[in-house]
């Protein structure tokens, strides 16, 4: 039990250090909402298309249906944690530029407690904040900078049951966390005129849970279909925003004055979601996923706005190939093939148009020869956005990388 105190102070430590270091975007459409949603963050699940609902297996966690705790080995202990790198590319009508974020993924630990009863507990980014925006006021000949950054994290822990056969229910318990700044700046072309900032800091944090469900159908020869399902009710988490404005001078921006408008307390209501999916499974060859999520983006309020956000939809699958998953003689047969593919609706709408997203993804999931070890490799190409109406599209390649070790614990070593 020490050595698992020890294990979870480190990965607090890690994920501190990392959440503080990371900017995960650079996406105006960042400045809207909580941000950036993460979504799904594992490379293995990404170069699927993100269809994990009903995803289950014995060395892979799979937060995103907590139901799926109960897959693992008796005696396993499994351990991953991963980064990932965007290049987007974003353009208007007129103008194109491109941007690089690297960021940190996420971080989890599961392990059966019985066979019936499975758990898990892992930090994961659920989003991003990261903008810079210039206008033009010709009328007072200033520039309007417009910026912000920060994000939400989540630490969860999550359970599972197996009240019968091939039937599981499970839930995640989250801790949401973070801070959400934005700023604007008017700087004056006269330098003799003072410019003016003002940062508005929210800071956010609550719990909220998700429920899980799975059920398999063994099929003859190994087949295998399962069906999943996850869903949660509205959330409210507590929320406190800061204004501060300041008049400034001088290219060092030497502070003239300050202006606090004080602390306004409130809530930001978070809402519900559903996702259904399906998977088939023949052996340990071939391995189809698909999904199909919603969330009400319009009952979202933060501090009684809601930034016109509309309701999301995600249509989602992908398929997996392990040509000889045990062979002892060629290595490029245990390795597993991915690929996948993804729509959405984003919960954006501007100009009375919605945005909607569409990505390809591919991947490998490598093993460590002699070892418990496995690297899990996605790429992602996307677009999400259009240059109609004014508006900007977003190109990008999303590179992702993760390492997972399913280990052996509680067993009690035998001597000669």
């Amino acid at each position: 039990m020490n050595k698992l105190k020890n294990l979870s102070l480190i990965l607090f430590v890690l994920y501190g250090l990392s959440a503080f270091a990371q900017l995960g975007t650079s996406s105006p459409y960042s400045r809207f909402g909580l941000g950036d949603l993460q979504g799904n963050v594992f490379p293995a699940y990404n170069a699927l298309g993100g269809g994990v609902t009903a995803f289950n297996s014995a060395n892979n966690v799979n937060p995103s249906n907590p139901a799926s705790y109960t897959s693992f080995r008796v005696n396993s202990f499994l351990f991953s944690t991963g980064g990932m790198h965007k290049t987007t590319q974003l353009h208007n009508s007129t103008d194109k530029q491109i941007t690089n974020n690297s960021s940190f993924s996420h971080l989890t630990i599961a392990f059966p407690i019985t066979s019936k009863l499975g758990a898990s507990i892992g930090m994961l980014p659920f989003s991003n904040i990261g903008y810079t925006l210039n206008a033009r006021d010709k009328v007072v000949n200033a520039d309007m900078i417009y910026s912000g950054d920060g994000g939400l994290s989540k630490i969860y822990f999550g359970g599972a049951y197996e009240p019968f056969k091939n039937f599981s229910l499970g839930m995640n318990a989250s801790y949401l966390f973070g801070g959400l700044n934005r700023r604007k700046k008017l700087d004056y072309d006269d330098e003799s005129f003072f410019d003016s900032r003002s940062n508005s800091s929210i800071n956010l944090k609550g719990y909220y849970y998700e429920l899980g469900l799975m059920y398999k159908k063994e099929l003859a020869n190994e087949k295998e279909l399962t069906f999943g399902l996850t869903a949660n009710n509205n959330s409210t988490l507590r929320a406190k925003r800061t204004n501060i404005i300041e008049t400034i001078s001088g290219s060092n921006e030497t502070v003239k004055d300050t202006a606090n408008s004080g602390v306004e307390w409130g809530e930001v209501s978070l809402p519900k979601y559903i996702s259904v999916g399906l998977m088939y499974r023949d052996g340990e060859k071939w391995l189809l996923v698909a999904d199909y999520s919603m969330q009400n983006w319009a009952d979202y309020t933060l501090l009684g706005e809601n930034d016109d956000l509309s309701n999301s939809m995600r249509l989602s699958g992908g398929l997996q190939y392990t040509p000889e998953f045990n062979s002892v003689t060629k290595y490029y047969k245990r390795m597993q093939y991915r690929l996948g593919a993804a729509y959405s609706n984003t919960p954006l709408t501007f100009n009375d148009t919605q945005l909607k997203e569409m990505s390809v993804s591919f991947g490998f999931g490598i093993p460590v020869k002699k070892s418990r070890t496995k690297y899990d490799v996605s790429l992602t190409l996307g677009q999400r956005g259009t240059t109609d109406n004014s508006l900007i599209k977003e190109q990008f390649i999303k590179f992702g990388l993760s390492v997972s070790y399913d280990g052996i614990w509680f067993v009690k070593r035998k001597y000669d």
